[in-house]
Formats: structure tokens, sequence, C-alpha cells
């Protein structure tokens, strides 16, 4: 996915029993194994650039990817975005991941499959700087996101008292977050360049899109990326996400969680026991739900976290490859370079699925949201009531001079019973 699994990673060409190099040797001289004029030898070129079959394999993977990526990430925007109740924290930063996954899914991808098939980046220095800086900013995005929602769960779940979320946080952490990520690659930014392949025929032919800096360079600057927007924030997101795992399932009540019931008025005991028992249930009935649903999200985002682990590790991992023992560039290097890239857009796109298999509500508004897209009525927003109420009469005997008169009093009981969020 990065600029410098491209530099190195190229396929051999082969040319009948030569490679890449046979390109600059070949001569009408026929000094070389092979003799060829300069329209056979474009012939040859361009038949190479051609897709076999595993490369076309991975093209229709990349459209799929295009096209559920697109649809899904669009969706989570306007799901959230059209219903009041789904704008929470934890929710603002999921828009803002597929944010980032649309645009870089819709601008990056279809350059990146052109490049992996012909091994050419035909688009110029301009967008060679553009497309690949923003897909850097966009993983730095992604990671970023993920870090600060599982700081905010973490407070909001760990330390409840100590911490107030709020949406205006949100935002502004949002902001933060990009901030971060544009600053993070200008080096790369500046460093990008066109190489044009030295040919016998000056054509575009296997120009590549790659930094100007030194080896040495480079490798720092890859390491350091891969420590920063993978390795460091995989290990706290682990440990918060198990400390939060700790806390809710250790549990049967919520953290800093507190009923209130209001009394308005004093009874006799059999009175206060049926009320006192009431609320009992109601409470209870309460904390488990929020504790449920707590739960259901605390399990949703995990598993972004484990799915952005396992799709960007091959990419990685061959950048370190490349670096420490120096992997041969062969047909299988350059198969295995074109799947990790694959698997690094497919995250793009796989998260919507988690959202709407994991998340109960994420799915009612997925399946509201496309059915009007397609032209059918949408059924009512379900909004949540914010108190839950209930009023009984309690009859007891108060004694006034020395008759005694029955008498009722209603006695509301008020328990506070919306979760925070449902899922």
């Amino acid at each position: 996915m990065d600029s410098e699994l491209y530099s190195e990673s190229v396929p051999l060409i082969d040319l009948v029993k030569g490679n890449h190099s046979d390109f600059d040797n070949n001569t009408l001289n026929c000094t070389n194994d092979y003799c060829v004029d300069d329209n056979d030898y474009l012939d040859m070129m361009e038949q190479h650039m051609l897709p076999n079959l595993y490369e076309c394999v991975l093209i229709g993977m990349h459209v799929l990817v295009f096209a559920v990526g697109l649809v899904g990430n669009a969706l989570v925007c306007v799901a959230v975005y059209s219903n009041p109740t789904m704008r929470t924290v934890t929710n603002y930063f999921i828009v803002n991941l597929a944010v980032a996954d649309f645009m870089v899914i819709l601008f990056c991808l279809p350059p990146t499959v052109i490049w992996d098939v012909t091994e050419t980046w035909f688009l110029g220095m301009a967008l060679c700087k553009i497309v690949l800086y923003f897909q850097t900013v966009s993983v730095a995005v992604s990671v970023l996101t993920l870090t600060f929602i599982s700081v905010d769960r973490w407070y909001a779940i760990c330390f409840p008292l100590k911490f107030k979320s709020t949406t205006s946080r949100a935002k502004t952490a949002i902001i933060i977050i990009w901030l971060l990520a544009l600053m993070l690659d200008i080096p790369e930014l500046i460093a990008l360049r066109t190489v044009p392949k030295d040919l016998r025929v000056k054509v575009i032919y296997f120009t590549q899109c790659v930094p100007s800096w030194t080896y040495r360079a480079e490798m720092t600057f890859n390491t350091l990326k891969i420590v920063l927007l993978y390795t460091f924030p995989l290990l706290f997101m682990s440990v918060a996400y198990c400390q939060i795992v700790r806390v809710l399932w250790k549990s049967e009540n919520i953290p800093g969680h507190s009923e209130t019931v209001n009394i308005h008025t004093q009874t006799n005991n059999a009175c206060t026991n049926s009320l006192n028992k009431r609320r009992l249930t109601l409470a209870n009935t309460t904390t488990q739900s929020q504790l449920r649903s707590r739960r259901k999200a605390a399990k949703m985002l995990v598993a972004v976290v484990l799915m952005f682990a396992v799709c960007y590790f091959p990419v990685h991992l061959i950048s370190i490859l490349r670096y420490t023992i120096n992997i041969p560039q062969t047909d299988i290097t350059a198969a295995l370079s074109m799947i990790s890239h694959w698997l690094c857009y497919a995250n793009s796109a796989v998260n919507p699925l988690i959202y709407n298999f994991m998340s109960g509500k994420y799915r009612k508004e997925f399946e509201r949201t496309f059915g009007w897209c397609v032209g059918r009525k949408p059924p009512p927003l379900q909004h949540f009531q914010p108190r839950t109420s209930s009023t009984y009469t309690c009859q007891f005997t108060a004694v006034t001079g020395s008759a005694t008169t029955p008498r009722s009093e209603i006695i509301p009981l008020s328990v506070s019973s919306i979760p925070e969020y449902e899922y």
C-alpha cells in the first residue's frame, strides 16, 4: 500500500528466457539472445503489461471492494446524519473512519490497481504525490480514530466519574486526528517523484512513483510509520480493550451507574415495600439493558480493531522483510504484494459489514436508507424516551381526632431507564 512496496517489488519481466533488463540490452545487432526492432520491443512490453489470470482475479476482487466500500461507508454517514438518536460520541468517530475509508477507496484504489497490474505509474508527478500522500493520511486517520475510540470507551467504562464524554470533545478530537495525519507524511510528500525506466525506447512504461531519498532514510521513515501507525496503537488498544472487557464481563453493574427514585410522600410499610420492589425491578432491567448494550458495542469495536490488525499485517511484514533480509523480487513476491494491497483496501470496505452484522441499530438504519434510495417508503424513525414513569395508588390509614379516615395518595415512581446507546 505504501510507496516503499512499489519501488522494488515490481515483478521481473519474462521475455522468452530473459528478464526486465533484457529490455535495456536488446539491440538490432543481436548482441543479446534476442534480435527485435523497436516496434516488436514495444509490443513485447505492452504484452507483458496485460493482466494474467491471477491479476484478473485480483482486479475483480478490487472492483468488489470498490463497490462495497463506497456503498457501505456512504450508508454509515447517512445513517448517523439522518437519525439524531445515533449521533453519539462513538458514532462521530465511526463516521470519521467511514469518511477516510470512502475517500481512499474512491481516489486511491483505481490508480493503485493500474499501477500493480501494469507496473507503471501513468498519472504524472502531481498525482504521484497526491495519491500516495492521501493514502498514508487515510491510514493515519483510521488508526488514530480507532485509538481515540478506545481511549474514549476506556475512560467512559473504567473511569466513568472522572471523565465526561461529549460530542464537542469528539469533534475537537477529530480535528486533531486530521491535523496529525496531514502533518505525519509531509516528508514523503516532498520526496515523492516519478522515476522513468531507462529503456531503449522513450516511453512511460515501467515509470515508478518513489521517494527521492536514500535507502537508509527510506528505511528509517517507513520503520517509524510502522511503529507509530501500527505497532504502538495496536498495543495501546489491546491494553485498553482488555480492561474494558474485564470491567464489563466481570461485573453485573455498570460502573458509575445510579438509579434515581423519587417518592414524594410518606407511606406505611406495605406501600413502601411494594414501591421499592417495583423500583428495584425496573432498575435491574435498565442496568442489564445498558450492560448488554455496552458489551455489544465493545464486541463490535474489538472486531473492527482486529480486522485492521489482520488486514495491515501482511503489507507491513513484506516491508520489514524487504529491509531486513532483502527478499528476492519474483512473480510470487509480486503477487503477494498485490494481495497485501488488496487487504488494505478490503479493510476500508469491511467495517460497514461489521456494523451491519453486529449492531441491530446500524442494521435498521442501513435498511431504512437503502429502502429510501430504491424508492421504498422507509419506516418512521424510532426515538428513545428520555425517562419512564410509573404511577401507583397506595391506601393507608391516617388518624384525625378520634375517627379513622381512609385516604389514598398518588406516589409517582421515576426511574432513569434510557441506555446510552442501543446496539
